[in-house]
């Protein structure tokens, strides 16, 4: 699956919805909020940061495509990056690094949540425990 592929099927998704949607937390919780926006998607649960530019969404599958199908999500609550918790070939530390030019040992905001409900949402991938595996 290609950028042009992750965005377009994200556009559609979104745009089935009328633009937002309340997605579903991997845990059952409340869902939060997600608005889709010319470059990326806005969610109600990331506090100060709301923003997901396309660039998260297409790093996630392109690791998940590189690392065999799936990739561990990696933790940034508990974990620099780097470190075995949060390992640069994780998503979220491969977003924070590619994305976000975050280093080894740098402290990362945590994304994965909405970026993983996201993903799981669309049909993309699917969450297996710790990890996102790749539909095919």
């Amino acid at each position: 699956m290609n950028e042009h592929d992750v965005i377009t099927r994200l556009k559609e998704c979104f745009a089935a919805e009328g633009g937002h949607a309340f997605i579903p937390l991997i845990r059952g919780d409340k869902p939060f909020r997600a608005e889709l926006s010319e470059d990326g998607v806005y969610v109600d649960n990331l506090g100060n940061q709301p923003f997901l530019p396309w660039a998260v969404f297409v790093a996630a599958v392109e690791l998940m495509e590189k690392m065999g199908g799936r990739a561990m999500k990696g933790d940034a609550m508990r974990h620099r990056l780097g470190r075995p918790g949060l390992p640069i070939d994780s998503i979220e530390g491969h977003i924070a690094h590619t994305v976000y030019g975050k280093e080894a040992g740098d402290s990362v905001f945590r994304r994965i949540t909405p970026v993983a409900c996201i993903l799981i949402w669309a049909g993309i991938c699917y969450n297996e425990h710790g990890q996102l595996v790749l539909r095919t």
